[in-house]
């Protein structure tokens, strides 16, 4: 779901605004005029929101709702300012973003010429992914260190998962096997880079598990591979907390159930090419099981089963001669 709106008057952006930030004020900085280009794009728990405000503005909100805010400042954009629990930070294009608590007070002042680039995050679905990973249920808000570093390590990595999720979601015809997949990766990256309370817990050893439940896993996907299903699901369906399933599957497989499922969907691929219909192609065929570039299922597929998905697929068409390899 997308909405854009381009305005002068704050009191008709203000409804827009408040949708993800209950309780705020909007107005615009002293002695300036107000103009601002305001658009939202929302994706199941999570919104990108981007907004150039030409002739500079202020928030406030004495308490943000129930929603866990990544702030950046787009390309070419000025600094800006916020201030957190009494802490002020600066939002400086590629070197430095916040992070929002719900439920907590927070100023932010936009200069002129100021590009947020915003992420937020459902409070219930960020705090449910800490659970699935730990195990344990989060005590009230994770209080994360509100000053994100994005030049290196791990905030680096952060924000290029915020931006290739948000291509993800703008794209026309984005595939549900990839969504999923970008979905767990950021909520993952969101609860284990940024220092906060709970990363002990991550710190630690995952518990051991019982072989049972990596066969449960190892069935699951089996029975779901050409579904667009989540680590939570697998997880779910394992009946143990991520880290642990993960430490398992990877001893007894050798990868981890995400990696496993991407094999899975590979030998998919491969009935599906060699098995073809009039109209399967390739491009279509990688799209249909979640990549997003066919040059990379291309690279995959070679890895796996030491042939070019092209090569299988005119075997397929009764081109080409040969037998049927299995990956690995």
């Amino acid at each position: 779901m997308k909405t854009h709106l381009s305005t002068t008057d704050p009191d008709e952006l203000l409804p827009t605004f408040s949708r993800l930030y209950p309780g705020a004020t909007l107005r615009p900085l002293a002695r300036t005029a107000f103009r601002c280009h305001f658009g939202v794009t929302a994706a199941g728990t999570v919104s990108f929101v981007a907004g150039d405000w030409d002739l500079g503005s202020r928030v406030e909100a004495a308490a943000l709702g129930d929603r866990y805010a990544l702030v950046f400042a787009g390309e070419g954009s000025s600094d800006g300012e916020v201030e957190i629990r009494r802490r002020r930070l600066s939002i400086t294009p590629g070197k430095r973003a916040a992070l929002f608590i719900p439920g907590r007070p927070a100023s932010i002042r936009m200069p002129v010429g100021t590009k947020g680039r915003t992420l937020t995050v459902e409070r219930s679905a960020l705090e449910a992914h800490f659970a699935l990973l730990t195990g344990h249920t989060s005590r009230g808000v994770i209080s994360f260190d509100p000053e994100l570093d994005i030049t290196a390590g791990g905030g680096a990595t952060l924000h290029g998962i915020v931006r290739l999720l948000r291509e993800e979601i703008e794209r026309p015809a984005a595939s549900p096997f990839v969504r999923p997949r970008l979905f767990d990766v950021l909520l993952t990256a969101l609860v284990t880079i940024p220092r906060h309370e709970g990363s002990r817990l991550l710190d630690l050893p995952p518990p051991r598990v019982a072989p049972a439940v990596v066969r449960r896993a190892e069935e699951y996907i089996a029975a779901h591979a050409g579904e667009p299903i989540r680590l939570s699901d697998i997880v779910a369906a394992a009946g143990a907390p991520a880290r642990s399933l993960q430490a398992a599957f990877r001893a007894a497989r050798g990868v981890t159930p995400m990696e496993f499922l991407k094999l899975r969907r590979l030998e998919l691929s491969r009935h599906m090419l060699l098995a073809p219909r009039p109209e399967t192609t390739v491009s279509g065929v990688a799209a249909v099981i979640g990549f997003r570039n066919a040059g990379r299922f291309s690279v995959e597929y070679r890895k796996c089963f030491q042939e070019s998905p092209s090569e299988t697929l005119a075997r397929g068409r009764g081109l080409r001669r040969g037998n049927p390899k299995t990956c690995g």
